[in-house]
């Protein structure tokens, strides 16, 4: 993970990738697909699963920061299960949206470094899938830009919504608000293993 002087622009081979995440099997595409089948979900730009729940079920996903045409893609982490899913939308429409920004107001710091660490381990993810050098566009807005497109120089404290905040902690594995997050959501997966009638190991698929 990205660390040491926030000021220093790191280059994406300087860059970690987070050992927690695993690689993406055809179980896991097939999940996927359940999942998401009342979302706009193309399984060919996930390039590693991020966070999974104990039955081993996909629960953030990575998502390619460039589309196949090489454009620029600033969503890097999407929340896929079922059950955080229902539960974020449960808080939204509670107002919490609200309370989570005036949190960020409070840690401006904490929240600068979350845009600069998600831009830097986004750029690093492009990078790891590219058989070509990026365009000078893409690094732009890849390297610019923070959590899920925000433009931090503008709107920092934007949250965007809160399915996206938690998908960002979930996969970064840190997240300013995160102890805000975790008393909010409380239960972190279903416990029942919703996502099939049979749980299932964590696959030993190498991580990208």
């Amino acid at each position: 993970m990205p660390a040491g002087d926030p000021e220093k622009k790191l280059k994406p081979e300087e860059i970690s990738l987070p050992a927690f995440w695993s690689g993406v099997s055809e179980s896991d595409v097939e999940s996927l697909a359940k999942q998401m089948k009342k979302r706009k979900f193309d399984a060919s730009s996930v390039i590693a699963v991020a966070k999974r729940c104990k039955s081993g079920f996909p629960q953030v996903i990575v998502s390619s920061p460039l589309s196949r045409s090489g454009s620029p893609f600033p969503t890097l982490f999407w929340l896929t299960c079922p059950f955080l899913d229902r539960r974020c939308g449960e808080l939204e429409a509670a107002r919490l949206i609200a309370e989570l920004e005036k949190l960020f107001e409070r840690t401006p710091e904490a929240v600068r470094k979350m845009h600069k660490d998600y831009a830097a381990l986004r750029l690093r993810a492009a990078g790891a899938s590219l058989t070509a050098p990026m365009s000078k566009k893409a690094v732009d807005v890849l390297s610019r830009l923070g959590v899920g497109g925000i433009d931090a120089s503008v709107a920092p404290n934007a949250v965007k919504c809160l399915h996206l905040q938690t998908a960002t902690w979930l996969g970064m594995g840190e997240h300013p608000a995160r102890r805000w997050l975790a008393e909010k959501l409380g239960a972190l997966e279903c416990g029942e293993a919703r996502c099939s009638a049979r749980p299932r190991g964590r696959p030993n698929e190498r991580r990208p």
